[in-house]
């Protein structure tokens, strides 16, 4: 990436919340989260914006949010609400993607974003200071991502006993995506960073296997031999983890899971 613009773009509206906004009464905190507050920011990144407002004006940004977002990104092709959230995201004609999130007073927790980047303070005691996430920890066991690789792998019979190709295509990175928080687990880190970015939370040997899964498109026999290639590598990092934790193996649900495969593709797993 060599041109500069799509940073320079995310500096001005980080700019112009930090000098427009403190003028809109109803605002009394402005803040970054995201990759501008953990200082992992590039030219390709979002500005996750939040503001903390009074408790009788929460309700207007809601449909207002759109407005903000305009006055400070420029003119919108798209303005939706996040679903579950105050606010909305807002993407520009250069696409430059800003998402805004507005909190009640009564409702803000200042302790609920590991990373925080304040701009504006009207009371001087409402944001936290800036702070960054910490590095990676101690590997742990990450359990629930165990449980759903073997769940989401022994409906691969299911899927394929249909004939539903493309659910079964799907289903590969279902799989995957647990082994890459397996893998995130080996190396103690518990944050993600956000859907689009990876590489930085995983090591080189890491990347170079997901990289190497083979590609399967609708083929059954395709999917079937990518899903074992996972397999494998998920069933050997997994056991090798869960004795370097001193945590308990789920033994008889591999063995089920495996054997349910075996039974069907007349193939080994793992």
């Amino acid at each position: 990436m060599t041109d500069p613009a799509p940073a320079l773009a995310q500096e001005a509206v980080i700019a112009r919340a930090r000098t427009q906004l403190p003028r809109d009464e109803r605002v009394l905190g402005v803040f970054l989260i995201g990759s501008h507050a953990s200082g992992e920011n590039d030219a390709y990144s979002d500005v996750d914006l939040h503001l903390v407002v009074t408790d009788a004006s929460a309700e207007s940004f809601r449909t207002g949010f759109a407005a903000v977002l305009e006055a400070l990104a420029g003119p919108l092709v798209l303005a939706d609400p996040i679903p579950g959230l105050l606010g909305g995201l807002g993407i520009t004609e250069d696409w430059l993607h800003v998402d805004l999130v507005v909190h009640s007073r009564s409702e803000y927790d200042p302790a609920a974003y590991e990373a925080v980047l304040p701009l504006f303070d009207r009371t001087g005691d409402l944001l936290p200071p800036a702070r960054r996430p910490a590095g990676n920890g101690e590997p742990y066991f990450p359990l629930p991502a165990v449980n759903l690789f073997f769940y989401f792998l022994g409906n691969l019979v299911t899927v394929l006993g249909r004939d539903e190709r493309v659910v079964a295509g799907s289903g590969i990175v279902a799989v995957r995506d647990q082994l890459v928080r397996l893998m995130r687990a080996e190396r103690g880190v518990r944050r993600t960073g956000g859907v689009k970015r990876l590489n930085a939370f995983l090591s080189a040997e890491q990347r170079a296997f997901l990289e190497s899964i083979p590609p399967a498109g609708t083929d059954p026999a395709g999917i079937v031999a990518a899903n074992r290639v996972i397999c494998a590598e998920f069933v050997r990092r997994g056991r090798a983890l869960a004795a370097a934790t001193g945590e308990e193996w789920p033994a008889r649900l591999e063995e089920a899971t495996l054997r349910r495969l075996r039974d069907y593709f007349n193939v080994e797993f793992g």
